[in-house]
């Protein structure tokens, strides 16, 4: 504000629309683009948490429940316009973690493990 008491109509404009900083300055952008901030998408792929009625059922099943949740969320996911998301697959035997790196190979999506926290690689960020 200027020190004689005038209110500087752009800043009153800027308050008003919710995009005033203590950083104001006249030369910036409007602060509403730097703050785009991606959400973190996760999806969790641990049979338990997908279904939990359901624990009775073979192994093999179990897997095929899992892929298909898989290639739900990716459909959604895409039609939401998620550009990353996370696959939480635990650690165990890997057989998981194996089968959902080929399925994404096979979309030709870009993956990685994720080694850093919190996931320390029972996760995969992936890329779409």
């Amino acid at each position: 504000m200027q020190e004689d008491g005038e209110i500087n109509p752009e800043m009153l404009r800027r308050m008003m629309m919710g995009d005033f900083s203590s950083a104001f300055s006249a030369k910036t952008q409007s602060s509403k683009v730097k703050q785009v901030k991606e959400r973190k998408v996760e999806f969790d792929l641990h049979f338990e948490s997908l279904y939990p009625t359901k624990a009775s059922i073979p192994t093999s099943e179990k897997l095929r429940l899992q892929l298909e949740a898989l290639e739900d969320f990716l459909i959604d996911a895409k039609k939401k316009s998620v550009r990353h998301a996370y696959l939480i697959v635990g650690k165990g035997e890997g057989v998981l973690l194996k089968e959902v790196k080929r399925k994404l190979d096979y979309r030709r999506i870009k993956h990685s493990e994720v080694a850093d926290p919190p996931y320390f690689g029972n996760a995969i960020k992936v890329s779409l």
